[in-house]
């Protein structure tokens, strides 16, 4: 029997390859936070391609230079958008939300919605031997005490993203801009301007609230020191990559158990029009549930049918048993290799166990979901549709 301890590959990575798997992963290191007596909050980020950076959006393509103008111009475009957000805070979430880059990543407090973006597909990658392969995913686990987005230090950091920080622009600039009023030393106010806080959104959108959504935000902004008065020391923004901000713990997510994973997931709810509210996201899932739900060939295939007779629907008295020689002449006739044909009798003769199994959709559906899932290493673009044509032709011979 395969045990978490099988998967470790170091201290710090766990890969798992089912839903079992990650759940007891997870579980486990909870767990040891909580034997450890923290009361950290546990963070997770799901990225589809285990060798992308940790970085804001704002921090590629040299976009931090034009932050504010991009804030500027987004927030005066439509300004009735923005009329109701109560912090700097909301307004950066609600431009991450439309897509306008920021120096907001997202997160989430539930590990189901890190997995899910974590077995998403992606592009092709070169492995270390130069061919292209379909890359792992990967969760990043992280532990921080989280702030409010109305916190003082989430209201800097937001509202520095508002300011452009032109010429000579010293520290003692920055903190007349953010209009910082009480007592505070240059070096509590450096430490502040480079910090990197988990903050908790208020939920002002429903995506946010279906994905659990929190988020890291980071000042990252340099100081070139002058050591005869440090109010005077230069600041300039700067980009940042934030792996050092997330705890080293992380699961690997195997390429070939993304999709296993995602039908799992499925089951419990997590799914694009689950955690996406908006009518696209919606469609989109039901073009792919719509997909699930077709038992029928393409109408200029049946003519190549033509010299047996399928039935394409559930009957009520078909009770006959499936003989090994009936299944043999539908092998031959579909060209399926004698290497997948021990697994998919298996599969067949296990179904007969239901003697109504073709009166049951949800049998005849898991039916087609097993022998689709033998079938793909024969042939993956057409695994689902030889698997309806097997269970359609087992359910013509059992009439």
């Amino acid at each position: 029997m395969k045990t978490n301890d099988d998967n470790i590959l170091n201290d710090d990575s766990i890969s798992i390859s089912s839903l079992s798997e990650y759940t007891d992963a997870i579980t486990s290191i909870r767990n040891n936070i909580i034997e450890d007596g923290k009361s950290e909050t546990l963070f997770f980020r799901g990225q589809s391609n285990k060798s992308w950076d940790i970085r804001p959006s704002i921090f590629r393509d040299a976009l931090i230079s034009v932050e504010h103008k991009i804030i500027q111009t987004a927030t005066a475009r439509v300004p009735q958008e923005f009329r109701e957000c109560s912090s700097a805070f909301e307004e950066l979430t609600k431009l991450q939300h439309y897509g306008l880059p920021t120096r907001l990543l997202d997160i989430t407090m539930n590990p189901l919605v890190a997995l899910y973006f974590a077995c998403l597909p992606t592009s092709k990658v070169k492995d270390k031997e130069g061919n292209e392969v379909y890359p792992d995913g990967i969760v990043y686990i992280c532990t921080g005490y989280e702030e409010h987005e109305k916190s003082y230090k989430a209201k800097i950091l937001s509202e520095i993203t508002k300011i452009g920080f032109e010429g000579d622009f010293t520290l003692k600039d920055l903190r007349t801009s953010l209009e910082i009023n009480k007592d505070i030393d240059p070096e509590s106010f450096i430490k502040l301007i480079q910090d990197t806080i988990f903050v908790m959104p208020s939920y002002s959108n429903s995506r946010l609230i279906r994905q659990s959504g929190a988020f890291l935000i980071s000042g990252a902004i340099n100081v070139t020191v002058d050591e005869h008065d440090l109010w005077n020391s230069k600041v300039a923004k700067s980009v940042k990559n934030l792996n050092q901000e997330i705890d080293k713990k992380h699961i690997i997510i195997p390429q070939d158990s993304k999709e296993k994973l995602l039908d799992e997931l499925d089951f419990f709810n997590i799914n694009e029009s689950t955690l996406f509210p908006e009518l696209e996201h919606q469609m989109s899932h039901i073009k792919k549930v719509g997909a699930k739900w077709v038992k029928t060939e393409n109408p200029s295939f049946i003519k190549y049918e033509s010299d047996t007779t399928v039935s394409h629907s559930i009957t009520e008295n078909a009770t006959k048993k499936i003989k090994e020689e009936d299944v043999v002449k539908i092998f031959n006739k579909l060209g399926i290799p004698k290497l997948y044909r021990p697994a998919l009798l298996k599969v067949i003769f296990e179904i007969q166990q239901y003697p109504d199994w073709n009166q049951k959709i949800n049998i005849y559906n898991e039916l087609i979901k097993s022998l689709k899932h033998i079938l793909k290493d024969f042939d993956k673009n057409r695994s689902r549709t030889l698997a309806i044509q097997m269970a359609d032709r087992l359910i013509s011979i059992s009439q």
